[in-house]
């Protein structure tokens, strides 16, 4: 992803923004033990937001099976 979804290139700090959005989508996917994936749960949610906000991504979390 280079681009936001209005077509503006991305800045290094929302590349790394996507990281770790990515990240926290592949461990919330992730067979962990309760504690860590409520915590993995929270941290997405947060990072939904502010993925969501700059116009990075656009998902329902629902949407995905975690």
């Amino acid at each position: 992803m280079s681009t936001d979804l209005l077509g503006t290139p991305l800045t290094a700090d929302e590349h790394t923004l996507v990281e770790v959005y990515t990240t926290l989508k592949d461990l919330a996917a992730r067979d962990l033990p309760p504690c860590a994936a409520a915590n993995v749960r929270a941290a997405l949610a947060a990072v939904a937001v502010a993925v969501t906000d700059l116009a990075l991504d656009f998902e329902h979390l629902a949407d995905l099976a975690c």
